[in-house]
């Protein structure tokens, strides 16, 4: 099952469905999601039941749309975020007439990036936009989008994807139990998960720290596998965080994130104070930070290690 599956089996979407066979879908559509490629697979997905009347089938529509080549399937921004220019470019081409199909449809991504600027040329054109003309837009905050532009659209927050669906997105992926537990219910994520190579050893890694660590002479050796692969260090500082989310839902016997590690979390959880938990998450947290402001990572990593140890024998 690909993403664009996953989406048209959703009960948001097949909401929207239904709307569209009733003739009742906005022109202008928001669509809220964390999960930024989901929403855009979705987007498109809504584009192509405009185009087929209602109908979800892989058609000639569908494959001109994933393609990015249909003449009256639009999507901005152009580059990283919409500009004024991108803005004004599709008021003039929402008056022109369709080329191809009976309707025009613009996809503009990641519209809580825009520039402020650029959400107001659009305000006329959501209010009243030229007949046959959809707008479909994506966020991910919807607190940046401007108050006015969600007044003109009809708001829809997209679940994130069941179990099931992550399941059958992952038929065959080797990686499969901890790609769902990271991912969260996000597609878009769990997608870009598939792609590393790497991802069992970068998860051993960073939970053998959590399980395995015990003394002094052990932190240079977990520096260094993690340093070794500072690229990766969200992901790294994400499983570290999960792994003692899970620590603390086996003292509270609430359902694991990760049951796959239970029994080796299980053999560590009593190393594990509720104290030590709370301030090892305030580490992990400093260090997201210290990141974001460009501190050295190398640096970064080798703290972070040595304060793990200490607070896991100080709060006992």
């Amino acid at each position: 099952m690909d993403i664009y599956d996953c989406v048209t089996s959703s009960k948001d979407f097949l909401n929207l469905q239904r709307e569209v066979q009733q003739d009742m879908l906005a022109k202008a559509v928001l669509l809220i999601s964390k999960d930024t490629t989901y929403s855009y697979a979705f987007a498109q997905a809504l584009s192509c039941l405009l185009l087929n009347n209602g109908e979800s089938i892989k058609n000639e529509n569908y494959e001109r749309v994933m393609l990015g080549s249909h003449p009256d399937v639009k999507t901005y921004p152009q580059k990283d975020k919409l500009l004024v220019a991108d803005s004004e470019e599709i008021v003039l081409e929402s008056y022109a007439l369709p080329v191809q199909a009976d309707k025009k449809i613009f996809i503009i991504k990641n519209f809580d990036s825009s520039m402020e600027s650029a959400q107001n040329k659009l305000l006329k054109i959501l209010e009243e936009p030229p007949k046959n003309v959809y707008m479909i837009l994506t966020c991910a905050n919807i607190n940046q989008v401007l108050p006015t532009i969600r007044s003109r659209c009809n708001k829809y927050e997209l679940a994130k994807v069941d179990s099931r669906a992550i399941d059958d997105f992952l038929v065959g992926s080797e990686n499969k139990d901890i790609i769902k537990s990271l991912c969260d219910g996000y597609l878009g994520k769990a997608q870009e998960l598939e792609k590393l190579k790497n991802l069992s050893n970068l998860f051993e890694s960073a939970v053998s720290i959590i399980t395995e660590l015990k003394t002094s002479k052990q932190v240079l050796i977990y520096s260094k596998k993690l340093i070794d692969n500072k690229e990766y260090f969200p992901l790294f500082i994400e499983i570290l965080s999960l792994a003692l989310e899970d620590i603390l839902n086996l003292k509270n016997r609430k359902t694991l994130r990760m049951p796959f590690m239970k029994d080796k979390l299980t053999m560590v959880e009593g190393e594990y104070s509720l104290k030590a938990i709370c301030e090892i998450q305030n580490l992990l947290n400093k260090a997201v930070k210290e990141q974001f402001y460009n501190t050295n990572v190398t640096l970064i990593i080798e703290n972070l290690i040595l304060n793990i140890l200490e607070v896991k024998y100080i709060c006992k």
